[in-house]
């Protein structure tokens, strides 16, 4: 992006007597019979106006770590990002709201090195006083796809996308958000940077089992279910950080086929020999990646049911195995906050879920690697 400059000019005036007048301010009666040649030149050491284009880098944000503003995030690059940009007559923004005035959706992308949109917007100027501008932004775009799990409503003005849990365990339902809040052309050139954060839930699902099992017997997962109070569909609010108007639709999802993990994953009718190691004492992950959810709003009910197989070995059947077939739930409440990543750790039986363990963490703490800008 180029920056345009203001020139700046006066008027000269020149009279019988060679004596050039210059009145870029003001206004001076002179009798015409006087004037010998009236020129415009241009003012080379006036202070010149910049017109700056807004100009954008996204990376991503590291909690209790201070790096410099100037880095290139490798993961957010293959991102493309919605900006919503407001300018309140150059004040700084308040509670009352926000209005994107400035910005409205604006589709900004990673070309040739660097953040690019069109058409190019640059900052306002205000002649007093501060000049302040503030951005919002989301990641994955909001298409408009019918299959998209993110849009935007295109006749509103303020900052809000909805998210739907169409595929929790797709990658590509990885929602991050950022804002840049009562800033200036002055702030690293004009160029505006937002670090990123979750707002979804990360929830990893293990399990191991209770008791050892001899060597002939092993425990195959068909299928693992989760429902219970989980919002399908909400609003974010970008502003204010928050989700606003979640669904009464509750959420049901299922983890089988290639998204269990291919140690726990049933094969089918056939010999303990031939299925995978299956569950043990250890704690392995059910699924192939995470589960993404909408945060609740204070303790939920959740309920998390098991559809396995226990088979045994056993060369006295005409077979040459057994197959016990069990489903099972359990039922337990917790708050599913933003930007939390939860270890969910069940112990399983064989007949029974015994034990549900959860630990939380902070989504944000652990990224992809940073090169240098």
């Amino acid at each position: 992006m180029t920056t345009v400059m203001a020139q700046t000019y006066k008027m000269v005036v020149r009279v019988n007597n060679g004596t050039a007048m210059g009145f870029p301010d003001g206004k001076i009666t002179i009798p015409v019979d006087n004037i010998t040649d009236i020129a415009f030149e241009e003012i080379t050491n006036h202070p010149q106006t910049e017109a700056t284009p807004i100009s954008f880098l996204f990376k991503e944000y590291y909690e209790n770590v201070t790096r410099s503003p100037m880095k290139r995030s490798p993961a957010m690059e293959i991102r493309k990002f919605g900006v919503f940009g407001s300018y309140n007559d150059g004040e700084p923004l308040n509670q009352d709201g926000v209005s994107a005035n400035l910005m409205n959706n604006q589709k900004v992308t990673f070309l040739d090195g660097r953040w690019e949109y069109y058409p190019i917007k640059y900052w306002p100027q205000k002649v007093q006083g501060n000049n302040y501008a503030s951005f919002f932004a989301y990641s994955p775009y909001a298409d408009g796809g019918s299959n998209s799990f993110v849009s935007v409503n295109s006749e509103s003005d303020k900052p809000v996308i909805e998210y739907k849990s169409i595929n929790p365990m797709d990658d590509a339902g990885e929602l991050v958000y950022g804002s840049r809040i009562n800033t200036t052309k002055d702030v690293d050139n004009g160029c505006v940077t937002i670090e990123t954060k979750y707002p979804l839930v990360q929830l990893n699902l293990n399990v191991g089992l209770t008791e050892d099992l001899g060597e002939n017997t092993k425990v195959t997962i068909k299928s693992v279910k989760i429902g219970g109070q989980i919002p399908y569909s909400g609003q974010f609010d970008l502003f204010r950080e928050q989700w606003i108007n979640r669904s009464e639709k509750s959420l049901s999802y299922t983890i089988e086929g290639n998204n269990l993990s291919a140690e726990l994953r049933d094969a089918g009718e056939t010999a303990a020999a031939n299925q995978p190691i299956g569950a043990t004492r250890d704690m392995k992950p059910i699924g192939v990646s995470p589960i993404l959810l909408i945060p609740t709003d204070g303790q939920k009910e959740i309920t998390i049911t098991f559809d396995y197989f226990i088979t045994t070995d056993d060369p006295f059947l005409a077979t040459g195995y057994s197959r016990i077939h069990n489903v099972i739930s359990k039922t337990f409440n917790v708050a599913l906050n933003s930007g939390t990543r939860y270890d969910v750790r069940v112990n399983l039986g064989l007949t029974s879920v015994s034990n549900i363990s959860i630990s939380a963490s902070s989504w944000n703490n652990t990224h992809d690697s940073v090169i240098n800008y």
